[in-house]
């Protein structure tokens, strides 16, 4: 990504030698504008949107230190580096208050014009690498936390355990600080609030606002999960009710049987089916079909992603013997055909 500069100098002598030095020093520096003057300035900022600003404070029409003055109150926040004489102290250090970057002192020497220079482009390097790793997160994050929101309304604690560190250690081998990675655990909680929330009306987790370790916040965000699983089962009297608990155990246990029907399930349980369909939806929010499939799934989705087992053995695994038909169950359920999710899960 080039890194845009606007120059600012009713000098055109200074504005020259600033060219050659700094195309000279970065291939990747690229002289936007060219100005004369602050009103002229502020137009071409407008317009070219500027990554650094190197101005002068002496000037006609409107000097630097108006420019910089115009700039802050405008919002924009592009790094500013002033030029200034020995006799311009005073005007520096009122610049400095403005939020200036840094400075540079005229007559110019090449060594600290490519000095100066070098620190912000560095700068801008490292934000720009943290934001594109940050963007590349969301969609992780966010289905991570959509997984997270449905093995807690099915209260599977064995699932939501699991999703819940993978979640955890994709933060924690991200490049990014411990404030961001606070804040896209923060966004996580807040998706599944949303999911759960029509629902099942649970507590908002209450995160340290204070607090920048992503260790506390790592940790509040786990009790929390942990408590809302507790509310939801206590909500839901599942202690009393076992035969619901029951019937989603042998489910998952049998899963891979290809036969598994309603029946099978209920043989041992003495319900019948209509009981049974209303307590499910209750619990799970699921028919019958649809639990048994998410199970199936989420099964599927580890083996394509942790085995060596060809994408039709993964589908006679997780009950689906006719490979068609998985497929095609496969990506009505996850948007994609088992190999382009197997495909994902490798490049990441």
């Amino acid at each position: 990504m080039m890194y845009k500069i606007l120059l600012v100098d009713d000098e055109a002598m200074s504005k020259k030698s600033l060219v050659k030095i700094l195309t000279s020093a970065n291939s990747s520096y690229l002289i936007v504008g060219e100005a004369s003057d602050g009103a002229e300035a502020l137009r071409l900022a407008e317009k070219e949107q500027p990554h650094l600003i190197i101005t002068d404070i002496s000037m006609p029409v409107m000097d630097g230190l108006e420019l910089i003055h115009q700039l802050r109150s405008s919002g924009s926040r592009v790094d500013i580096v002033i030029l200034s004489g020995y006799g311009e102290f005073e005007y520096a250090q009122q610049a400095l208050r403005y939020g200036v970057a840094d400075y540079i002192l005229k007559p110019m020497r090449q060594e600290q014009v490519t000095q100066v220079v070098e620190q912000r482009y560095e700068r801008f390097v490292k934000s720009n690498h943290r934001v594109e790793t940050k963007n590349r997160l969301i969609a992780p994050v966010s289905a991570a936390a959509e997984r997270i929101g449905s093995e807690l309304w099915i209260a599977n604690e064995a699932g939501l355990g699991k999703e819940a560190e993978s979640l955890r250690h994709l933060l924690e081998e991200s490049e990014l600080s411990d404030e961001e990675r606070v804040s896209l655990l923060r966004d996580a909680a807040s998706l599944i609030g949303s999911k759960l929330k029509p629902q099942h009306d649970t507590a908002a987790w209450s995160y340290p606002y204070d607090s920048k370790s992503f260790e506390e916040a790592a940790a509040s965000f786990a009790s929390w999960l942990e408590d809302t699983l507790k509310d939801i089962l206590e909500k839901r009297n599942w202690g009393k009710r076992s035969v619901i608990q029951q019937a989603i155990d042998y489910i998952q246990e049998h899963f891979s049987d290809s036969e598994l029907s309603l029946e099978k399930v209920l043989s041992p349980l003495g319900i019948s089916p209509t009981h049974f369909y209303h307590m499910l939806m209750e619990e799970t929010g699921m028919s019958y079909i649809a639990y048994l499939t998410h199970v199936r799934m989420e099964h599927a989705k580890e083996l394509l992603e942790h085995s060596e087992l060809k994408t039709y053995e993964v589908g006679q695994r997780c009950g689906y013997p006719d490979y068609p038909h998985f497929t095609k169950r496969f990506k009505r359920q996850i948007g994609l055909t088992p190999t382009e999710y197997r495909k994902n899960m490798q490049q990441k």
